[in-house]
C-alpha cells in the first residue's frame, strides 16, 4: 500500500513502465530492472535502507541479501 491517490500514481508508472523499469497493470506493479530503478532514485533510497538494516538488523525485503553498512 503506498498511501498516494491514484492520480498521482498512474502518470508516475506509466514513465517507470516506458523507461522499462516497471510493468504496471491496476493494482499490480511488478519490478523489472530493480537496477535501473535504484540509480533513478534519488540518494535518500539508501540513507532509507541503511537506516532500516541498522534499527531492524534485517535488509527491506527481510532476507539477508546484502553486505551490513560499514561504520
Amino acid at each position: 500500500m503506498l498511501g498516494v491517490r491514484r492520480t498521482t500514481v498512474s502518470p508516475v508508472a506509466h514513465t517507470l513502465q516506458a523507461a522499462g523499469m516497471i510493468r504496471y497493470r491496476r493494482g499490480k506493479i511488478e519490478i523489472t530492472d530493480v537496477e535501473a530503478l535504484r540509480e533513478s532514485a534519488c540518494e535518500c533510497y539508501e540513507t532509507v535502507r541503511n537506516n532500516y538494516d541498522r534499527l531492524l538488523g534485517r535488509s527491506l525485503n527481510g532476507g539477508p541479501d546484502r553486505e551490513p553498512p560499514k561504520d
